[in-house]
């Protein structure tokens, strides 16, 4: 899988643009437009881009992860053989304790990833300011030399930028 993003200049562009691309047999749910204009989008029946496309959540959940994994670690191996009460911490405890703080660095990340815009959207701010409407298209390998076609077909001067897809579904990260 390839995501493919691109600007199209006004409303009339990207609706051509979708419905080719539906043509294709390309999802809705794999095409994410972002305009400044919300309603404009919603009023046309567009799928707008959702948090996973305009956020870094998925990148800090996954970052949030991995550092409440190494900082539970860390306190379980600090913890280990250590007594309190009864209790005594042995292999079990390591283990839970790195669990349990793995899941709360997620919980951490994903908060703060939710606040922090996509860095690779950042260039096209003052475009989508401006009143052009960002694409973004998750496309298989396959389509690509078509989809480029029909989506200069429509804007000529349109810059397709590429990159890959870690998953095949945005929600399945």
């Amino acid at each position: 899988m390839r995501r493919l993003t691109f600007l199209m200049p006004d409303l009339a562009h990207a609706e051509r643009v979708v419905e080719e691309l539906r043509q294709l047999g390309i999802a809705e749910d794999v095409m994410h437009l972002i305009a400044e204009d919300h309603a404009l989008l919603q009023k046309a029946h567009l799928h707008e881009a959702t948090e996973m496309e305009t956020s870094e959540v998925e990148n800090d959940f996954n970052w949030g992860i991995v550092a409440g994994g190494v900082l539970g670690l860390v306190a379980g191996m600090v913890a280990y053989g250590s007594k309190i009460s009864s209790f005594e911490f042995g292999t079990m405890s390591l283990l839970v304790i790195t669990i349990i703080c793995a899941f709360w660095g997620g919980v951490i990340g994903k908060a703060i990833g939710e606040s922090t815009p996509n860095s690779h959207l950042e260039k096209y701010r003052h475009a989508i300011e401006a009143g052009q409407i960002l694409m973004i298209v998750d496309v298989a390998v396959g389509l690509l030399p078509e989809v480029h076609k029909r989506v200069r077909t429509h804007c000529p001067k349109a810059l397709i930028e590429s990159s890959h897809v870690f998953h095949d579904h945005p929600l399945a990260a």
